[in-house]
């Protein structure tokens, strides 16, 4: 601890010194009054600090210009990045319906290593970030305005020695436009051919340049509105298909097969249903109940099921009333800005401002609960129609729907607020100097109405809670429709609030060092020092236990300490196959108060130019990503999933060959034959953070070519770039059934060890909870190959991008046998071996007509099934063609109009993509869309 203090001590140090010097600096650039007009303007590419004169840097980067994006149609930005080959699903309006809190975030991931891997940035800084329904901190970037953006740069590998922790997959890169002068403004609509998920947008922008042009004043406004697409609006849609267990399998035969015009049997249901045991067939058969008439009806025999769950439709109910595939989503931005140039440097301070609104909904709240009808009687008033066809001890299931009060319904609305203001200069012509501060907070609500109270409501359907004392209980019956006042005390809502705060100070310094004889050695170095907190309040009734679930409350921060030197060297220069050779070194030391070690960072680069048409670019970096705050110090939540007692008798012959997993169960005095009391019920688990975490670390490698040629073929770029991450210390949970295997697996003739210490059992044996655990522990690697290819012929042009994916695996270790797996699931559905997008364009006077085609090539659901596991689990590849044509009207205006997926390319005609979640397989279907442009 005592050298931990020393180094802290020392980096504190050095992080004064730097911020005392870049000062110094800066004071002294404000004394130099004249610049040197001739001065070539230098630029600053995504991946380098160094503000240099030759554009052409190593590192490979994608840019999305303006013009790029107004092609797709898209008016959300993170719709029109999540269709670029290198992108893989993140989070948006259709995995937000999957995970309650997230409906509204916009949230991207490169390279399918995981959005907390991917840095994202707005010109080089880090915006402030927005929560999940974990407490993730993550940049949202619906936030952005999208009307300003002047192009987009996606670096593919590790930044950090740049940028910091989490650009291990790569950097997005956010350009707006500065001193935007005039006035702009658009209108776009867009639907769907089937209905559903309509679009409107509108986002005006007004700049003006005042005191001799040296000073700006930009504000923009940005509305979105994207209407629901419900289950019920695509008849494809996932509830109305399935893989499901074969009913005839047997040799030869699949162990599943894909049905189709299927229907849930009990969720959602608007009726009062009952299912009772059948011994003969081995599950339940579920009854109708008549509540005037009290008959009760066979609905759905078990053998005539589906996995004891679906039917076909004409047996069910309205299997896709409940639920989103897209979730609505309104959003309102508002951007300002003030620039201004004095004679000694620049200043450029912006606020934005946003608010989103989004809900998703399922089923209605139920109660659920087994009973032998002797049981029923004595609890309820039993109807005769029970009593006289069924035995006292027959099992009878209850799902009791509350579809009185609607589903369960969880609306987010996020404020978010955030402020920067630059300073920036130059000295001597050839050094730039910035100092940055930023400050930001969002606010997310996330509210329930229709949460069912299990203290109010008992596992076998008795009324509890306060009202027992009081003596004014509301009655409950499972076989008639509830009054408002039951209904009232055993349904309630909540409000969980998160608010998430972010401050840095940044100081940059960027110049020529010396004059080599193959050029000018340049540097750049900075610090960076930020804040982020969360405090996470999930209301005092979520918090209470009385729900299905239970979440505490978070209230943490930390502060973060860095600095970084870069240094670009030309090598040689002006030979035979050398025009340019330059080698680029960098080093980042950061200090975090929630770690005790020190994360560091590395770049090492070559860009080497052998004559004006060829040019090879290289990057080894070691890149870092620390623990998020959720990961380190989530309070405690509390669930349910499906976990196998290792000590039940079905699974005690099982783990390693030499036994000792029934010898470890033998030591919590479970006897043979035991039947755990989790076999029939899910187990609750409670999750919560690790304090002990460390940095994840990963090395990655860009190797590529770029062939521009100047005569043969001028107007053509090409680029070749092989990409390779290897991450290793990955934070991968233990969950409930990994811990309960592992305490009684891990060696021989003990249970003293940290997984065992993480199970509860009963003095019985009994399961009474189990806490997962993250710890650093897995191994990730991703390689692939980035093709891109530019051409443009007169009014024609050609853009072209491609990946091709090598491995996308997950190396994991088997504490038990002492060995290692590695998965590749490189190919599987959605990690698709190759993406493409293909853009043509062609202009004509005041007429523009562009071609996209997008293609992703398909993959099994499941690459470790075996070939005859499923009858089919493997889609057609995706094909999407849009088309779209705009035309000038007046020097003021323009009009456009568009049909994106024009083939009408659909998840909904494979069970494995109609859920809608597969970037490509959208079940959408074929949208139009049309829009109106001034520009003043």
């Amino acid at each position: 601890m005592n050298n931990q203090w020393a180094a802290n001590k020392k980096l504190n140090k050095s992080l004064l010194a730097l911020a005392v010097s870049t000062a110094s600096l800066g004071a002294t650039a404000q004394a130099n009054d004249s610049v040197d007009v001739d001065t070539p303007e230098r630029i600053m590419v995504t991946g380098s600090r160094i503000k240099r004169i030759n554009i052409e840097a190593p590192s490979p980067t994608v840019v999305i210009s303006a013009e790029d994006i107004k092609l797709t149609g898209a008016q959300n930005v993170n719709d029109i990045l999540t269709g670029m080959p290198q992108f893989s699903d993140g989070f948006d309006s259709a995995s937000g319906n999957y995970s309650f809190g997230n409906s509204g975030l916009n949230i991207l991931d490169l390279r399918n290593m995981g959005e907390e891997r991917t840095l994202v940035l707005v010109n080089g800084k880090r915006p402030p970030s927005v929560s999940t329904d974990y407490q993730g901190l993550f940049a949202d970037v619906g936030t952005i305005p999208a009307s300003l953006i002047e192009r987009v740069e996606v670096m593919t590998g590790g930044a950090s020695a740049i940028y910091g922790s989490d650009a291990i997959a790569g950097v997005v890169n956010f350009i707006l436009q500065k001193d935007f002068e005039g006035t702009k403004a658009n209108a776009h609509v867009s639907g769907t051919q089937d209905g559903g998920h309509s679009t409107r947008s509108l986002s005006v922008t007004h700049g003006l340049n005042f005191n001799d042009d040296n000073g700006n004043f930009t504000v923009a406004f940005d509305y979105l509105s994207e209407s629901a697409l419900t289950q019920n609006d695509r008849e494809k849609a996932y509830n109305y298909q399935r893989s499901v267990t074969n009913p005839n399998r047997g040799e030869g035969q699949p162990d599943k097969i894909w049905v189709k015009n299927v229907s849930p049997i009990p969720w959602g249901v608007p009726a009062t249903i009952f299912s009772v045991y059948n011994n003969a067939d081995g599950g339940y058969d579920w009854y109708d109940f008549d509540e005037a008439s009290q008959d009760v009806a066979l609905r759905a025999r078990y053998k005539d099921m589906y996995d004891g769950w679906l039917v076909d439709a004409a047996q069910g109910y309205e299997g896709t009333r409940w639920g989103n595939i897209e979730d609505p989503f309104e959003r309102i931005n508002l951007f300002s800005s003030i620039t201004h140039q004095f004679d000694s440097f620049d200043m450029a301070f912006d606020v934005t401002l946003a608010r989103t609104e989004s809900n998703n909904v399922i089923d209605p709240p139920f109660a659920r609960a087994w009973m032998q009808v002797a049981d029923v009687k004595a609890a309820f008033d039993t109807p005769a129609s029970i009593t006289d066809n069924f035995q006292d001890e027959d099992w009878i299931g209850f799902h009791h729907t509350f579809y009185e009060v609607g589903g369960r319904k969880h609306k987010n609305v996020r404020e978010f607020f955030s402020s920067s203001l630059t300073f920036s200069g130059v000295y001597n012509d050839d050094w730039f100097w910035d100092v940055n501060f930023s400050s930001g907070k969002s606010m997310n609500d996330l509210e329930n109405n229709t949460s069912l109270r299990v203290d109010r409501l008992t596992s076998q359907m008795q009324v509890a809670g306060e009202c027992v004392e009081a003596g004014n209980c509301p009655t409950f019956s499972p076989f008639e429709r509830q009054s408002q006042a039951l209904t009232d005390y055993v349904i309630d809502s909540f409000i969980a609030t998160t608010d998430s705060v972010n401050h840095a100070f940044s100081a940059n310094l960027s110049g020529d060092v010396y004059e080599l004889p193959a050029g000018t050695m340049q540097m750049s170095t900075g610090m960076d020092i930020r804040y982020e907190g969360i405090h996470f309040d999930p209301s005092e009734l979520w918090s209470s236990g009385n729900l299905s679930s239970k979440k505490l409350p978070l209230d943490v921060s930390r502060n973060i300490k860095e600095a970084y030197v870069e240094l670009l060297v030309p090598v040689l220069s002006d030979i035979p196959f050398a025009e340019l050779v330059e080698v680029e070194a960098a080093y980042r030391v950061a200090d975090y108060s929630t770690n005790e070690s020190r994360f560091e960072s590395t770049k090492l680069a070559l860009n080497w130019s052998f004559n004006e048409e060829v040019r090879l670019r290289s990057i080894f970096s070691q890149a870092v990503r620390a623990p998020q705050l959720y990961e380190l110090y989530a309070g405690e939540s509390i669930g349910y999933i499906t976990i196998n007692d290792p000590c039940d008798e079905a699974n005690i012959n099982g783990g390693p060959a030499d036994g000792r997993r029934k010898a470890n169960c033998a030591l919590y005095g479970i006897p043979a034959g035991w039947n755990s009391n989790i076999k029939t019920t899910r187990g609750q688990v409670r999750n919560s953070g690790n304090a002990q975490l460390k940095q994840e670390k990963a090395n990655t490698l860009t190797v590529g070519l770029v062939y521009t040629p100047t005569e043969l073929l001028e107007g053509l770029t090409l680029s070749v770039d092989y990409f390779d991450i290897k991450l290793k210390d990955k934070i991968s949970e233990f969950g409930g059934q990994d811990v309960m295997q592992n305490c009684v697996d891990l060696a021989p003739n003990s249970i003293n060890n940290m997984f065992c210490d993480l199970v509860t059992r009963k003095d019985n044996g009994d399961v009474d909870y189990v806490r997962p655990l993250s710890l650093n522990f897995d191994e990730g690697r991703v390689r692939g190959t980035d093709i891109e290819l530019y051409y443009t012929w007169d009014a024609l042009s050609f853009t072209f991008a491609a990946s091709r994916l090598y491995e996308d695996s997950t190396t994991t270790q088997d504490l038990a046998e002492g060995t290692s797996e590695t998965d590749n699931d490189a190919g599987e559905l959605g990690r698709p071996k190759w993406a493409s997008n293909l853009v043509t364009k062609y202009s004509l006077d005041d007429l523009t007509l562009s071609w996209t085609f997008k293609f992703k090539t398909s993959g099994r659901y499941n690459e470790d099934a075996s070939l005859d596991f499923r009858d089919s689990d493997t889609p057609a590849h995706s094909r999407v063609h849009n088309i779209r044509a705009d035309y000038q009207v007046s020097d003021t205006a323009s009009v456009y109009i568009g049909v994106n997926n024009l083939t009408d390319n659909n998840g909904g005609d494979h069970w494995t993509t109609s859920r809608g979640g597969y970037n490509g397989w959208s079940i959408l279907g074929r949208t139009g869309y049309m829009g109106v442009n001034l520009n003043f």
